[in-house]
């Protein structure tokens, strides 16, 4: 309040020509004049004007651009841009200052962690159409001076792209991503425009995948950036006749410094890229060397390992192939997704330990250089900031085989001699299987543009974790036999932060906020799968998958596209999937849940949703377009957490095809908890044995299927349960049973 007051004085004074013999308020410090970078530390007021007359007053941290649209309002005259060198920032009158506060806070204050800009990795093989170019200030200002007018004959503001944000940690020291929700009116755009500094720098339009199928991109990377340096980042769409909308909301980012940086070739940890020498020593040495805002690259060449222990404030660049020995004897056993499970308010069952993953973040050794020393520290508190990207290739092991206790499916050799050390070649040894990658208790994870094949288990697996975005990788578990490999799930995103747990609830429980786009999956199990915690230990843990944003993916072979559950005890809340394509999964959207999971959707408190889909797309779907399920399977032995079932479900424009034996949709629930308050409109599918809605009840008002079709003759609902007020515009009439 009384730094409001303050500003409100000096705005007075400035309109009174107090300083009209300055160019910045009094005490302020001049950093820049426009089309310059001010240099600043630390977070401070910041404005521009000239001789008294400023703009309204910004909260930004780090180096800002000088330049009028990063402050609205200034004279077009200005001269020099300046800041409060008294102030923290934190109670700045200007509405334009939430683009900087906002992308501040979805960076998790990670600047100090750092990376350089690493190529597009096999990702690519989703054959992205959309276009990156830079333009001249000169075309640059000439959409600037159209765009008022441009955004009138376009739809006017109803066009603007929303929600511009800089996913979390996705800036490094040369490049910047940028990501934003479509327009209110997007009938009429073809693509966007992504300005940086006011100059426009990239175009985006369509993503194409391999059968043709294309979806809207809703992101860009912005390259060749200048270490150190912020940047003014705002979107316009366009039409087709390139009539632009007006600016979006404005991100301010710096890129970070350029990161010291440890070559594991390099003496004295010497690691070799001949694909039998074991290098495990050599590269945690280099790890462990890892200075705050550093890098540790693994170069051309392929890199034999076993388990690897990252720490935080730490940028990791595979260039070359990350290689998983094939030895259980490398991985320390008694690693533990669910440490708290079979504890103290936790229930008396825990949940079956497994090895280590090839990269982890739980677990440490007193003497790093002899590996001894180990504790498990499954727990892993405290870790934040790490960046795993590159252009290369995480493998798991050297190959695969056929799996004697899953017809069908292969296991790697590592699993093989993983559950054969733990109880057998089968499934009695089977849940000692490692993930590929293991990643627990981190508050703010990128994870970009590297391969990812051959797990043990699932392939990346992220636990108790926030702020997080995974962005243009590729992930190859189905490989070998008719299924892929056994539980080759793609991304398992395990309930979120919290600084803390216990039988009473989270103590600094976080958002999951999460960013999964720009990727290709192609699993032996489920694509995209939410974790939400299983029975009364995950109703109890109380950590539910909160704020996620899935786009621009393409699910291949897998049990399931975007999966919801089986473990649901927490509940999600909050879920956006938009502009997927989900080619030849067996389910597309999938939510699956038990008679004791517990949960669902979490409590949904003011401006909460539960899970909105838009504008995705399907093909040759193998089981269901759109799967509900009530009664999935649960022999874990967990105290129950109580039925689970789902409610505020929003599915609008579904469109594609499904296999012969598949349904468009076919939901199932336990009597008693039936699904409700779903509505999906435009959802218009050809193929397969048509429409089967049992278990969802609800009013018309809350539980509405509008203009859904199927070019099936049969369309059915549960009698008692629903009535024809609940379909409107519906084909072919749906018919109660």
């Amino acid at each position: 309040m009384i730094r409001k007051f303050v500003i409100g004085i000096f705005t007075l004074a400035f309109a009174g020509g107090a300083f009209a013999a300055t160019d910045a308020p009094s005490g302020w410090t001049k950093c820049a004049q426009p089309g310059g970078t001010c240099t600043m530390s630390g977070t401070h007021q910041t404005t521009l004007g000239k001789a008294g007359v400023f703009s309204p007053y910004v909260t930004i941290t780090g180096n800002f651009a000088c330049t009028l649209a990063n402050f609205p309002g200034a004279p077009s005259d200005a001269t020099w841009c300046s800041y409060d060198p008294t102030t923290s920032g934190s109670s700045s009158s200007s509405s334009s200052s939430s683009s900087s506060s906002s992308s501040s806070s979805s960076s998790s204050s990670s600047s100090s962690s750092s990376s350089s800009s690493s190529s597009s990795s096999s990702s690519s093989s989703s054959s992205s159409s959309s276009s990156s170019s830079s333009s001249s200030s000169s075309s640059s200002s000439s959409s600037s001076s159209s765009s008022s007018s441009s955004s009138s004959s376009s739809g006017g503001g109803s066009t603007v792209p929303q929600n511009l944000v800089v996913p979390p940690l996705a800036f490094e020291d040369t490049h910047i991503t940028v990501a934003w929700d479509k327009p209110v009116n997007y009938s009429g755009v073809s693509g966007y425009h992504v300005y940086v500094n006011g100059v426009l720098k990239g175009t985006t339009s369509k993503i194409s995948w391999a059968d043709g199928i294309t979806n809207q991109q809703l992101y860009y990377d912005v390259t060749g950036l200048t270490a150190g340096t912020s940047y003014t980042l705002t979107v316009r769409s366009y039409d087709s006749g390139g009539v632009e909308s007006a600016d979006s909301n404005a991100v301010v980012q710096a890129t970070t410094a350029t990161p010291a940086t440890i070559n594991v070739t390099s003496s004295p940890y010497n690691a070799v890229g001949n694909g039998s020498t074991l290098n495990t020593v050599a590269i945690q040495n280099a790890i462990n060397a890892c200075a705050t805002g550093g890098k540790v690259l693994i170069p051309s060449g392929t890199f034999k390992t076993g388990a690897l222990y990252l720490k935080s404030n730490c940028t990791y660049e595979i260039d070359g192939t990350l290689l998983g020995s094939d030895s259980a004897s490398d991985y320390e056993y008694g690693n533990d997704r669910f440490p708290l499970y079979g504890t103290s308010g936790f229930g008396s069952v825990t949940y079956p330990q497994n090895y280590k993953s090839l990269i982890n973040t739980c677990g440490h050794y007193s003497d790093w250089s002899a590996r001894s020393g180990y504790t498990t520290d499954n727990l892993c508190t405290g870790m934040q900031n790490i960046r795993i990207t590159g252009s290369g290739t995480v493998q798991g092991s050297s190959g695969s085989s056929s799996d004697s206790a899953n017809s069908g499916y292969y296991i790697t050799t590592l699993a093989h001699n993983e559950r054969a050390a733990q109880g057998g070649d089968s499934s009695t040894g089977d849940p000692a299987r490692s993930d590929l990658v293991s990643l627990t208790g981190v508050n703010g994870l990128y994870i970009a543009n590297l391969h990812f094949t051959l797990p043990a288990e699932h392939t990346l697996f992220v636990a108790r974790s926030s702020n997080i975005t995974v962005a243009n990788v590729n992930v190859l578990s189905f490989t070998g036999g008719s299924n892929g490999l056994h539980n080759g799930d793609g991304i398992d995103l395990s309930t979120s932060y919290a600084s803390s747990l216990s039988s009473s609830g989270p103590s600094g429980l976080l958002p999951t906020n999460a960013y999964i786009f720009g990727s290709v999956w192609n699993t032996g199990d489920d694509c995209i799968n939410l974790n939400a915690g299983t029975g009364a230990p995950g109703v109890a843990a109380g950590t539910p998958v909160n704020n996620l944003h899935i786009f621009n993916n393409n699910t291949l072979n897998g049990h399931g596209g975007v999966v919801f559950g089986s473990f649901t005890a927490a509940g999600f809340k909050n879920v956006a999937i938009t502009e997927n394509t989900f080619d030849g999964t067996q389910i597309g959207l999938r939510f699956k849940t038990g008679s004791n999971r517990g949960g669902g959707i979490a409590t949904l408190g003011s401006g909460d949703f539960g899970v909105m889909a838009l504008d995705n797309k399907v093909n040759a779907i193998i089981d269901d377009a759109i799967s509900f399920d009530g009664s999935y399977p649960d022999s874990s032995g967990f105290a129950s957490g109580g039925n689970g079932y789902f409610h505020d479900i929003v599915i609008t424009n579904l469109t594609g095809s499904v296999g012969s034996s598949a349904y468009v949709i076919e939901t199932a629930a336990n009597s008693g908890y039936e699904d409700t308050k779903l509505k999906f409109t435009n959802v218009n599918i050809t193929g397969g044995k048509g429409i089967s809605i049992k278990g969802v009840n609800g009013s018309a008002t809350d539980t509405l299927f509008t203009n859904v079709s199927t070019s099936s003759s049969t369309f059915t609902y549960a009698s008692g349960l629903l009535t024809s007020s609940n379909f409107v515009g519906c084909s072919p009439s749906p018919v109660a049973k």
